[in-house]
């Protein structure tokens, strides 16, 4: 291949890098993600699988809506972090939550799921869509670590529950703030039809690599 060839392909490439750059709204605008921290009791371990919608070992599988849930973990300049464990735990279809011993639970839900993110940030879950817990507005807990960042908790709402999500009183707190929205997850169907929300998480602080500080 000449010179010639090689720098076009070269640009090809750029132009086709710099498009994916555009299209991604995480990397042109990563604002701090609210933290919560009055959440459900935290289980005492988690589930290694990131799978919840089934307990490990078993073929049976919870009732409810299985969903996706994707994202990626970055910190304010958009950089990845990398090896970062995201950790989940939510209710049931129903909205009994696995850590309330006076309730029935569904004895086929895992509860709570656990992902090391890859070098780009990026984790997945398989779930199912959780009740409602009394005013709440179904929602997942998250809890974010990384041994160069303060452990990160925080909930995240869903879009397509905009009645639920508007009488619940925490994210009516931050409606006048504007923050309100970066907890809520729009979504989308990936190419298996299964209904997919995305709910990126960006940390404050800087990751080390970094120079944008």
């Amino acid at each position: 291949m000449n010179v010639k060839n090689i720098l076009l392909a070269f640009l090809v490439q750029f132009i086709f890098d710099l498009s994916l750059f555009a299209a991604d709204p995480i990397l042109l605008n990563c604002i701090e993600t609210p933290g919560i921290y009055d959440l459900e009791t935290r289980p005492k371990s988690f589930n290694s699988s990131n799978n919840l919608r089934r307990k490990p070992g078993s073929p049976n599988n919870a009732s409810g809506e299985l969903i996706n849930v994707v994202g990626r973990v970055t910190d304010v300049n958009c950089l990845p972090i990398q090896n970062a464990v995201v950790s989940i735990w939510h209710a049931d279809s129903l909205g009994m939550s696995y850590y309330d011993e006076n309730v029935e639970l569904d004895p086929n839900f895992a509860g709570s799921g656990r992902f090391v993110v890859n070098n780009l940030g990026y984790y997945n879950f398989i779930t199912i869509v959780p009740g409602k817990i009394g005013d709440r507005a179904p929602h997942i807990n998250f809890l974010v670590q990384h041994p160069d960042f303060p452990e990160f908790t925080t909930q995240m709402f869903f879009a397509d529950h905009n009645c639920d999500n508007c009488d619940d009183l925490l994210l009516g707190n931050l409606i006048e703030s504007g923050l309100a929205s970066l907890l809520i997850a729009p979504f989308t169907y990936n190419n298996q039809a299964m209904k997919t929300y995305t709910f990126n998480i960006t940390l404050g602080g800087h990751n080390k690599f970094s120079d944008k500080r």
